[in-house]
């Protein structure tokens, strides 16, 4: 997958031909660059790689995304630090022990998110911080031709795009769309923290150190996280960043899996948080095994949120598994991830009672 930038392989930011640091928030949100071409955050040979500004990087359990295949990134301004959240030690900006190893980015901070299929990008997608605390998102459409990306209108855009080897239909979200998830709550990154961090790549260009060491020897940190480093999330199935260790359980797996793609919305001071799907939470306290579905039970009678044994009548199983009303993630995604839907079905079924 395009997108890795010389700085995220060890590189560090450099400034633009006018002295401007490149890849930084535009100075009206409401106002984003028209082409990505003028944003600095991509490389101005070789368009659909990120330029050398960025830092790449992978993360354990990925988000999914329709089957696209991805590539990561984010720039920091000049002289900015990540700041690691230390939550069993401390509470300052942290809801409770199980938020450990959040990173906190500084205002200024771009997000880069290449989406692609067939080693084509059909999707550039920004993510910045704002001066104000909060944070906004931009979408860029590529040609098929892979010679140019365009803004997406606010409202988002559906297209059909040719790979040159299939047609993909791929929706671009709207700028609304991209607040839902990206939420004070989530700590507006999603993936950005140790346990999703703490990895080696395996993507070309990386290197083969562990990407927090990277980042550490690069300065990247205003106090790197302590070693050993919280034990990585474990990848859900075989994918694109490999798959799981041979140990991994189908609750490690599972869980793990609810962590990346559900817990930025339901956790206790999320959007939806009647149930709590974080790693770290013991699973009594997420709230799941037979409690009552705060948004009804896809017209199956008798369904809970988690049936043990049951995940035909267990309400997170049936909301992965449709594409209709109730589907869950409810934005960005028109594919079902039937391989999650498999794993999460094996792990509620697996479960004799509840605690």
């Amino acid at each position: 997958m395009t997108g890795t930038g010389t700085g995220g392989a060890g590189g560090g930011p450099t400034m633009g031909d006018g002295g401007e640091m490149p890849c930084a928030p535009p100075a009206d949100p409401s106002q984003p660059a028209a082409a990505l071409a003028d944003t600095g955050c991509m490389d101005k040979v070789d368009v659909t790689r990120f330029a050398s500004v960025a830092w790449s990087y992978e993360v354990n359990s990925p988000l999914w995304s329709d089957q696209a295949d991805k590539a990561r990134a984010f720039v920091l301004p000049p002289g900015a630090k990540i700041k690691v959240l230390t939550c069993t030690t401390q509470s300052s900006g942290c809801l409770d022990a199980a938020d450990d190893g959040k990173w906190v980015l500084p205002a200024g901070t771009t997000l880069l998110k290449n989406f692609g299929f067939d080693g084509k990008v059909v999707e550039t997608r920004l993510l910045v911080a704002l001066p104000d605390a909060t944070w906004a998102g931009y979408s860029y459409q590529w040609n098929e031709a892979q010679t140019a990306a365009t803004l997406v209108p606010s409202a988002g855009a559906s297209v059909t795009f040719n790979t040159g080897a299939r047609a993909v239909d791929w929706t671009y979200p709207s700028r609304r769309d991209c607040n839902e998830c990206h939420t004070r709550s989530a700590g507006w990154s999603l993936g950005l923290e140790t346990a999703q961090m703490n990895r080696v790549p395996v993507s070309a260009g990386l290197g083969t150190q562990n990407q927090i060491d990277r980042f550490a020897v690069a300065g990247l940190f205003a106090a790197a996280p302590a070693t050993p480093y919280k034990a990585a999330l474990v990848t859900p199935y075989k994918g694109q960043l490999g798959s799981p260790p041979s140990s991994a359980t189908v609750t490690e797996r599972a869980r793990s899996y609810l962590h990346a793609n559900c817990a930025f919305c339901h956790r206790p001071d999320g959007e939806f948080k009647t149930i709590d799907l974080r790693y770290d939470v013991d699973f009594k306290q997420t709230s799941l095994c037979n409690t009552v579905p705060a948004k009804g039970t896809q017209n199956v009678d008798g369904a809970t949120n988690l049936t043990p044994g049951h995940p035909e009548l267990s309400v997170t199983w049936l909301r992965m598994n449709t594409l209709e009303l109730g589907r869950m993630p409810p934005l960005a995604s028109d594919v079902l991830d039937l391989d999650a839907i498999a794993l999460v079905g094996d792990w509620i079924g697996g479960i004799a009672a509840c605690p």
